[in-house]
């Protein structure tokens, strides 16, 4: 059982071994062609309790889509998205040390500026991916 209440399942088992495998975020879609044999309805209600016991990391990008990705707690990977803004792909990117003090300095300072403590940090970087901008 998860600190959330939720038992770890065979099945949720697999599903990170398989969010593992795939290494990159992925869409629901993206997941099922992986693994044919799950099951849509399970997929979504697992997704959303790992999400919710923090196993599962969710990007969202426009109204109805959404990458899945292990989450920073299970990967020890701390890393930002590239987000296209016209094919809603989305690319892992890991910043330099240098980088990600400096944004941290800067997040923190705004948080406190609000009266906010910060305690961690996502920042999705939206453009135009190379196969769009080919287009």
């Amino acid at each position: 059982m998860t600190s959330a209440g939720h038992m770890y399942t065979r099945g949720r088992q697999g599903l990170v071994d398989l969010l593992a495998e795939i290494g990159a975020p992925a869409t629901m879609p993206m997941i099922l062609e992986h693994s044919p044999k799950l099951v849509q309805s399970s997929l979504y209600r697992n997704l959303a309790v790992m999400e919710q016991a923090g196993v599962v990391a969710r990007v969202d990008v426009g109204d109805t889509k959404s990458y899945y990705e292990l989450s920073e707690l299970i990967t020890d990977d701390h890393h930002h998205h590239l987000v296209c803004s016209e094919c809603n792909a989305v690319v892992d990117v890991t910043l330099p040390a240098r980088a990600e003090r400096s944004i941290e300095r800067v997040l923190g300072t705004a948080a406190v500026e609000a009266g906010f403590e910060l305690t961690d940090h996502r920042v999705d970087i939206i453009g135009i991916c190379g196969d769009c901008k080919a287009a």
